[in-house]
């Protein structure tokens, strides 16, 4: 047993050898460090990568080293060459470089970096149309060590060709094994990449920092960077330095990347990282809520990739409960990339998107938005989009809820995306019994949209709730049965020019149908109550209506929609017939109404006036007005007798208003034309001027009064 005192003499003993032992170390350190010459290697270090890469290595600045506790070597404005066939002369360029080395090694004659950091670099990554790169290295001849300039430094060299017995590490990389810092960190650089034919890809690295105990062992990776502006942090693990350049194992890759507000985990086994490329991978991607002003969105998937595509297989894209499943590939091989999706939902709820979204169609915003600098703008369409990219996408959606109001089943989208044309063939959905089929072409080259549009065996109160019969509300007791038709087309470099230059056929029809009267909760606005109240029609009062049919025929021209006719309501309460012009060009209304009840035995001036509208002014700003030519015939009829009146508006009353409003289209035999004398004595007094002519003057010799009489007539009811 050792006594107190001899212990403590021991201890200070060992703490002098041990501090005299630093100082001898540091002091010989020091002057070993103070007296070397590093800037003589600058041949022998270009010498040893040209024969490993095949590449000229300049270092145009002078090597520094710093003494300190931590001994620096500082290297100024080194560049790499590329091959002669990339378009950049160099693959690197490099403002400088710190490397830190371990203190106590050095006096073995052995190099440990603690920290390398790389500021200021430019790296220039490219391929050829040929498939060649710039990152794969052709050694001109097998290493041999270099011969020293003096003995006291060429222990340098030689050091760095001391050889490791791990097989799977390339000869290059082993002699340098020793050299290889534990931790590199790089700041404020980029690395630009340039594939044959297509537009560069940028990528700022505002620090990356790698560390690792040895070229053998795993690395941590951190990193803040922008890619062609777009900001991207992450950090993760990965395989050894060493394993990059063994193409026959797996790299593995763990990352957690976080880019504009979207967090992603990537789990991933990588292959042949520095010649071809490929992978294996697992992705979990989360988006908040009102990122991209979009819900919040998870997807999961796994798929392959390589230099040429890249496969994806969704097992669940959510979207706020919206779960979608599919396949998505993409070749990149060629200078335009093709994309391919198959994508089936078993429901979609479009309210769950945006919460705020009506369920009734209300009138003034539609009206409001109608304007052409609204719901028209005269933005430019993204034409060159559609020439980015070559593809097909196949969207199948079991159920699709529009709102509480609309639900579509079997929802199936097919679409083709090709040398800047894309079809939409077709886009097809059921509505109960019914179905609708949808038809799009946009073409960029020549800057046109068309679309066609059919529907089949359609029941509007199975296409909204609120077109069903309910309480006292108007509705469809039965029938309902209706088919639409458009197929309109239009070109321009704007959304406006597309609309001001349209043209085609616009035709909706409905069959015969049992209507309940009542309060109209699908229509809620002013404009429309206003015209309803003119026409003496009261929403309020509930009753049964026979519908024999009801047209909407508008035909597209140049921008302008004529209505010749082309509105027309057939029932026994009411015969409804319009005419009119709407010009998308200026937005302006010119629409005439006409509107007859049954029951019109006694005829006075009011009851014969709200028959005759007309709706003017603008789609932002509709007005109602006294049609007052109409008015003029029809005050002059009435002064002229009641019998009379009573004979004129059957004549004005169109007794087959919807094959009139068919006339002339692939549709005019789906309902009977006027028949018998009816028929000719409607067409012939159709066709005339006016009644203020003969006829009346042969019934009264005071025509001319009566017609100035109307006119003032007409004068102070519209003040």
């Amino acid at each position: 047993m050792i006594d107190e005192e001899p212990k403590m003499r021991f201890l200070k003993w060992l703490l002098g050898i041990v501090v005299l032992a630093v100082l001898i170390a540091g002091v010989g350190g020091y002057f070993f460090l103070k007296n070397f010459d590093l800037n003589k290697y600058k041949s022998y270090a270009a010498k040893i990568v040209y024969e490993h890469t095949g590449r000229k290595l300049d270092v145009k600045g002078d090597a520094s080293l710093g003494i300190s506790l931590i001994p620096t070597l500082i290297i100024n404005d080194v560049t790499l060459s590329n091959p002669s066939w990339a378009k950049n002369p160099q693959m690197a360029e490099i403002g400088s470089l710190e490397l830190k080395f371990s203190l106590l090694p050095l006096f073995k004659k052995q190099i440990v970096v603690d920290k390398a950091v790389l500021n200021g670099a430019r790296v220039y990554l490219e391929t050829a149309a040929d498939g060649k790169n710039n990152w794969t290295f052709e050694p001109v001849k097998t290493a041999q060590p270099a011969k020293t300039a003096s003995a006291s430094g060429g222990w340098l060299i030689k050091e760095a060709y001391a050889e490791e017995k791990a097989t799977p590490t390339p000869a290059f990389l082993s002699s340098l094994s020793d050299v290889i810092a534990r931790e590199v960190a790089v700041n404020d650089s980029t690395v630009q990449y340039l594939a044959a034919g297509s537009a560069p890809l940028n990528l700022q690295v505002k620090s990356l920092t790698f560390s690792a105990e040895g070229i053998q062992a795993p690395m941590n990776v951190t990193w803040d960077a922008v890619f062609n502006g777009m900001d991207i942090k992450g950090r993760g693990n990965t395989g050894s330095l060493a394993g990059l350049f063994n193409s026959d194992q797996a790299w593995p890759l763990d990352m957690e990347v976080t880019a504009l507000n979207v967090k992603a985990s990537v789990k991933a086994q990588l292959y042949d990282l520095l010649n071809n490329l490929r992978a294996d991978f697992k992705l979990n991607v989360y988006n908040p809520a009102g990122n991209f002003n979009a819900p919040e969105t998870t997807l999961i998937g796994d798929g392959k990739a390589d230099l040429k595509k890249v496969s994806l297989n969704i097992s669940s894209l959510n979207v706020v409960n919206n779960v979608i499943k599919g396949t998505v590939s993409a070749d990149i091989a060629g200078k335009v990339p093709y994309i391919k999706a198959d994508l089936k939902s078993p429901s979609i709820s479009l309210p769950s998107f945006n919460p705020q979204s009506p369920t009734a169609f209300v009138l003034p915003p539609l009206i409001k938005t109608a304007a052409a600098s609204d719901m028209v703008p005269n933005d430019k369409i993204p034409y060159q989009l559609l020439k980015t990219a070559n593809g097909d996408l196949k969207l199948s959606v079991g159920k699709l809820i529009v709102n509480n109001d609309i639900t579509a089943d079997d929802v199936k989208l097919t679409a083709v995306l090709k040398n800047g044309v894309l079809n939409v063939n077709p886009l097809q959905m059921k509505f109960g019994p019914g179905t609708v089929d949808l038809n799009a072409t946009v073409n960029a080259a020549t800057q046109s949209v068309t679309l066609k549009l059919d529907s089949r065996n359609l029941i509007l109160q199975t296409l909204h709730k609120k077109l069903l019969a309910d309480g006292n509300n108007f509705g469809f007791i039965s029938g309902g049965q209706s088919d639409i038709h458009a197929d309109l087309s239009g070109r321009g470099a704007t959304y406006r020019a597309v609309a001001d230059s349209l043209n085609g056929s616009l035709i909706a029809i409905v069959d015969k149908s049992v209507l309940q009267s009542g309060k109209l909760r699908i229509l809620t606005n002013n404009f429309v109550t206003q015209l309803l109240g003119i026409l003496k029609i009261d929403t309020s009062k509930v009753e049964k209506v026979q519908l024999k049919c009801a047209v909407v025929r508008a035909d597209f021209k140049d921008g302008k929609i004529d209505f010749p006719k082309g509105i027309a309501v057939d029932s026994d309460k009411l015969n409804l017939v319009s005419s009119g012009t709407v010009n998308l060009r200026d937005d302006k209304l010119k629409l005439n109404v006409n509107a007859y009840r049954s029951g019109m035995a006694d005829v006075s001036i009011l009851q014969a006036l709200s028959n005759l509208v007309q709706i003017g002014g603008t789609l932002q700003n509709p007005k109602i007005s006294l049609d007052q030519g109409g008015a003029l015939r029809t005050i002059a009829g009435v002064a002229a007798g009641p019998a009379y009146a009573g004979a004129q508006l059957l004549l004005d009353k169109d007794s087959a208003p919807c094959y009139t409003a068919l006339k002339g289209t692939a549709y005019q035999d789906r309902f009977p034309k006027p028949s018998g004398v009816t028929g000719a004595a409607q067409s012939t007094y159709q066709g005339a001027a006016g009644l203020v002519g003969n006829g009346v003057t042969a019934a009264k010799d005071t025509a001319k009064a009566l017609e100035n009489n109307a006119r003032q007539l007409i004068k102070n009811l519209l003040k």
